[in-house]
C-alpha cells in the first residue's frame, strides 16, 4: 500500500517570502551576480592567458636569460648553455613623421632561433624597408599596418603587429618600476634593414640551458654558475660584461604573468570579503525575522517541528539567492566579463593570442566557496537562535543575556535620548554597516588616490631630479684617448656606479653617487665631512626599506662577491630614485677610481657637443614621468568607473542595512504614528540616528581606509624596482567622504518612502 506523504508547508513560505520582498533580494542578487560575474571572468581570462603565455615559452623559443658585452665576441663556449646572437639597436622613433622624436624603439633583426614573436596582425617584414612593431605600442599611439614610421634616420613601412615572447611588457630597462608602452617600442626588421639603421649595436646574447631546469631555485643556481664561467671567459678575452639578466629577474618577461596572478588572488579576497558582508546582512535579516516570528516558531516547535527543519527553512532563502546568483554570474563571467577582462589585459600587456580554458578553480572560487561562506555564517546565527525552548519563543524571550536595568542615558532632551536608544538597539546592524563602509572606502582610496599620486609625480617631476639632464658616459675617455669634455658652462662632472640591494622580495639596483663638495646640483649640507663609509640615502630608499639615520645598509657589487656596508647619516629628499650619496673623495677610495676619472655630466640644459657614441644613457624628466604616463593610460580611465562602482556598492550595502533597521522598528514607527507624529517627524527620529552613524562611520573609514591602502601599497611595491609613495590630498579625502554620502542620500529617499508605507495598525496587530 502506498504511503501518503504530506508536503512540508514551510516550503511554500520560502517562495512567498522571495516574492513579497523581491526588491531586497533583487538588489542582493544583482550585487552578487555582478561581483561573481566579474571575478569569474577574471579567473577565466587569467587562467587562459597565463596558460597561453606558459606554452609560448616553448612555442616561441623564449630565452632563459640574456647578457650584453662591450664588444662582439664569437668564441663563447660554455657547456651548460647554448648561446644565441640577439643584437639590437636603440634609436629614436617618429610615429607621425613630423621630425620630432616620439620615444625610443629597440630594433632586432628577424631571428627564428630565439625569442620569436607572435604575429597579431599583418605579416612579418620581408624587405629592408619593412618593420613589424609591438601591437600594444601601436594601439597606444595609433599606428596601423600600412603606416610609415621613422627609426633613427631610416623610414620603414609597418607590415605587422607582433608580441615578442620576451617582451610581454615593454620594460626599457630591468630597473624600471613600470613598463612604458607609449614612449618605448620594440620592432623587428630584416638583417638588411638592421644594417641600414645608423646606431650603435648592443651586443646582447641570449642563452638556453641544455638541461631542463625544474624550478626557480634550481634556475638561480644554474644562473649563478653560468655567470661565474661567463665572467672568466670575457675577462680572458679582454671583453667586459655590461649586463646580465636571467629570465626569472627580467620584468619584461615576468611582470604581466605575476601581475595577472596577483589580480586573481586579490579578486578572490575581494569576493570572499563581499560574500561575508552579504552573509552577515542575511544573518541579521534572518535574526530579525526569527525574533518577529517567534510566536509562530514556538507554536511550530510545540506542534512537533524539529530544530533542524526550522534551521533548513530559514537557511534556504540566502542559499537559494546565492546559488542562483552564482550560476547567472558564472554564465556572464564566461562570456561578457571574460571579454572585458581580456581587453583590459591586452590594453596593458603585449600578450600572444590565447584560447579560452574552462577551469574548475573558477567554479570552486566563485560558486562553491560563496555558497559555503553564506551557509556557515547563517547557520551559526540560526542554530544559535534555535537553541531557545518553545516556551521562550512563545514569550518572545530570545535574549541570551538578561539586563536587569535599562541602560542609563544622558540627561538630554527626550528626542535625543530616543535617537540614542535607536542606535543602541541596532548596534549590531550599525557595526556591519561600519565594516562595509570601511571596505568600500579602502577601495575608494585606490580609485581616488592613484590618479592623485600620478598627478603629484607628474607635476613635481623636475623637483625630484638632481638636474634636468644626466649624461652617463660609456667612458670618460673617447676612442682617441682624450677626456670627453663639454663647453656647456652648466655641466658638472659626477661619479656614479650601480650596486645591488638584496632582499627577500627582490634584488634591486641602487645608484651610488660620488659628489663634489661644491656641487650645485646635489646640495647636501655637511656631505664633505662624512667619514669614508658614511652616506646619505634618498627618501625613496628610506621609505621602501625602512632605513633611518644611524642604520647600516649593505650593497653588493654586480656579478661579483664584493659587499659594501655603509652607515646612514641622513636622508636626502630631493631625488626620486633609489640612490646613495657620498663625498667624491670617499667614492674614489672605496671603488678604487683613478683621480680625474668620472662617470658623466649633470646639467640643467642640453649638452650638444658630446659625440652620441660616447653616451651610454641620458636621464631626463621622462624617466620619472613615463611611469605615471603608463599607469595613467592603462588604469586612469578605469579609476573613474571604479569610483562610480564604489558609490553604487555603498548605496547597496546601506540600503540593505537601513531596510533591516526600519523593518525591525516597524512596530515602534506604527505606534508613534498612532500617537500623532507625521512621517517627516518620524523620519527625523529614525533616519537622523542612521545619518549620524553613517557620517561618523564614513569619516572614520576614510582615514582608516587610506591607511590600509597605504600599507597595501607598500607591500605591493616591495617586489618592484623603485619606489613612489602613495599620495592623498585633502581634496581626495573629501571626495571619498562625499562619494559614500552620495550613496546614502540616494538610500534616504527609499527609506523615507518605506517609513511612509508602515501602516498604523501594525502596532495593534503585534500587541502581546
Amino acid at each position: 500500500m502506498k504511503r501518503n506523504t504530506v508536503k512540508n508547508p514551510l516550503r511554500k513560505r520560502i517562495f512567498r517570502e522571495l516574492r513579497d520582498d523581491w526588491r531586497k533580494y533583487l538588489v542582493v542578487a544583482l550585487f552578487l551576480i555582478l561581483t561573481i560575474g566579474f571575478i569569474s571572468g577574471m579567473y577565466v581570462a587569467n587562467e587562459s592567458m597565463i596558460t597561453s603565455a606558459g606554452k609560448s615559452v616553448t612555442k616561441y623559443k623564449r630565452e632563459d636569460g640574456h647578457f650584453e658585452l662591450k664588444n662582439k665576441q664569437d668564441d663563447l663556449n660554455i657547456d651548460s648553455v647554448k648561446i644565441y646572437d640577439n643584437f639590437f639597436k636603440n634609436v629614436k622613433e617618429d610615429n607621425d613623421n613630423d621630425g620630432k622624436s616620439d620615444g625610443t624603439i629597440r630594433v632586432y633583426y628577424k631571428n627564428d632561433d630565439i625569442n620569436r614573436a607572435c604575429l597579431m596582425d599583418g605579416k612579418f617584414p620581408e624587405k629592408p624597408d619593412e618593420i613589424a612593431i609591438d601591437r600594444m605600442h601601436a594601439d597606444n599611439v595609433g599606428i596601423k599596418v600600412g603606416d610609415t614610421v621613422k627609426a633613427g634616420n631610416s623610414e620603414f613601412k609597418v607590415t605587422g603587429l607582433i608580441a615578442y615572447v620576451n617582451y610581454s611588457t615593454l620594460h626599457e630597462k630591468t630597473t624600471d618600476l613600470i613598463f612604458d608602452a607609449i614612449k618605448f617600442d620594440v620592432g623587428m626588421v630584416t638583417k638588411d634593414g638592421f644594417g641600414k639603421i645608423d646606431a650603435d649595436t648592443h651586443y646582447t646574447y641570449a642563452w638556453k640551458y641544455k638541461d631542463k631546469v625544474e624550478d626557480e631555485q634550481e634556475e638561480k643556481k644554474a644562473s649563478d654558475r653560468f655567470m661565474k664561467e661567463l665572467v672568466k671567459q670575457t675577462l680572458l678575452n679582454g671583453n667586459e660584461l655590461t649586463d646580465y639578466v636571467p629570465a626569472y629577474g627580467n620584468p619584461a618577461i615576468n611582470f604581466a604573468t605575476d601581475d595577472m596572478g596577483s589580480d586573481k588572488a586579490m579578486g578572490g579576497v575581494i569576493l570572499d570579503i563581499l560574500i561575508v558582508i552579504i552573509a552577515f546582512i542575511f544573518a541579521i535579516t534572518i535574526s530579525n525575522t526569527i525574533a518577529k516570528e517567534s510566536s509562530a516558531i514556538g507554536t511550530l516547535r510545540a506542534s512537533g517541528y524539529t530544530k533542524s527543519e526550522l534551521v533548513m527553512h530559514y537557511i534556504s532563502t540566502p542559499v537559494i539567492v546565492t546559488i542562483l546568483s552564482a550560476v547567472i554570474g558564472n554564465i556572464l563571467g564566461y562570456t561578457v566579463f571574460k571579454n572585458f577582462v581580456v581587453s583590459m589585459y591586452y590594453n596593458s600587456y603585449s600578450l600572444p593570442e590565447y584560447k579560452t580554458i574552462w577551469n574548475a578553480y573558477a567554479f570552486l572560487k566563485t560558486t562553491i566557496i560563496p555558497v559555503v561562506l553564506m551557509l556557515i555564517v547563517n547557520l551559526v546565527v540560526i542554530i544559535r537562535m534555535m537553541q531557545n525552548t518553545p516556551l521562550q519563543f512563545l514569550r518572545h524571550d530570545l535574549k541570551k543575556k538578561k539586563r536587569k536595568n535599562a541602560m542609563r542615558l544622558p540627561a538630554w532632551k527626550f528626542i535625543n535620548r530616543f535617537r540614542l536608544r535607536i542606535v543602541f538597539q541596532n548596534i549590531s546592524n550599525y557595526l556591519v554597516l561600519f565594516i562595509g563602509i570601511l571596505f568600500i572606502t579602502t577601495m575608494l582610496a585606490m580609485a581616488v588616490g592613484l590618479p592623485e599620486t600620478l598627478d603629484y609625480y607628474q607635476e613635481n617631476a623636475e623637483k625630484m631630479m638632481l638636474s634636468k639632464y644626466q649624461y652617463v658616459l660609456k667612458s670618460c675617455v673617447d676612442v682617441n684617448g682624450n677626456i670627453v669634455s663639454t663647453d656647456n658652462k652648466e655641466a658638472e662632472k659626477f661619479d656614479m656606479r650601480s650596486l645591488e640591494k638584496k632582499s627577500k622580495a627582490i634584488t634591486e639596483e641602487v645608484s651610488v653617487y660620488g659628489v663634489t663638495d661644491d656641487s650645485k646640483y646635489v646640495k647636501i649640507s655637511g656631505l664633505s665631512e662624512l667619514k669614508q663609509n658614511e652616506v646619505y640615502i634618498t627618501e625613496s630608499f628610506s621609505e621602501k626599506y625602512n632605513l633611518q639615520k644611524g642604520d647600516k645598509v649593505t650593497l653588493d657589487e654586480k656579478y661579483e662577491d664584493t659587499k659594501y656596508t655603509f652607515k646612514v647619516k641622513g636622508i636626502y629628499d630631493k631625488y626620486q630614485s633609489i640612490a646613495v650619496f657620498m663625498p667624491k673623495a670617499s667614492y674614489e677610495k672605496i671603488f678604487d677610481v683613478e683621480d680625474g676619472m668620472f662617470s658623466g655630466y649633470m646639467s640643467d640644459s642640453k649638452i650638444d657637443d658630446i659625440n652620441s657614441k660616447n653616451i651610454s644613457t641620458i636621464i631626463t624628466k621622462r624617466d620619472i614621468t613615463k611611469m605615471c604616463d603608463q599607469l595613467n593610460h592603462s588604469m586612469g580611465s578605469y579609476m573613474t568607473y571604479f569610483q562610480v562602482l564604489c558609490i553604487m556598492l555603498s548605496a547597496v550595502l546601506i540600503y540593505l542595512l537601513t531596510k533591516i533597521i526600519i523593518e525591525k522598528n516597524e512596530n515602534s514607527i506604527s505606534m508613534v504614528k498612532i500617537l500623532g507624529y507625521q512621517n517627516g517627524e518620524i523620519a527625523g527620529l529614525y533616519l537622523f540616528s542612521t545619518t549620524v552613524v553613517v557620517i561618523v562611520a564614513d569619516a572614520v573609514s576614510v582615514i582608516l581606509g587610506t591607511l590600509l591602502m597605504k600599507i597595501a601599497w607598500g607591500i605591493m611595491l616591495e617586489s618592484y624596482n623603485g619606489w613612489f609613495g602613495f599620495k592623498m590630498e585633502s581634496v581626495g579625502y573629501a571626495k571619498m567622504f562625499l562619494f559614500v554620502l552620495i550613496g546614502y542620500l540616494v538610500v534616504m529617499f527609499f527609506d523615507f518612502r518605506r517609513i511612509k508605507k508602515v501602516p498604523m495598525d501594525e502596532a495593534l496587530k503585534n500587541v502581546e
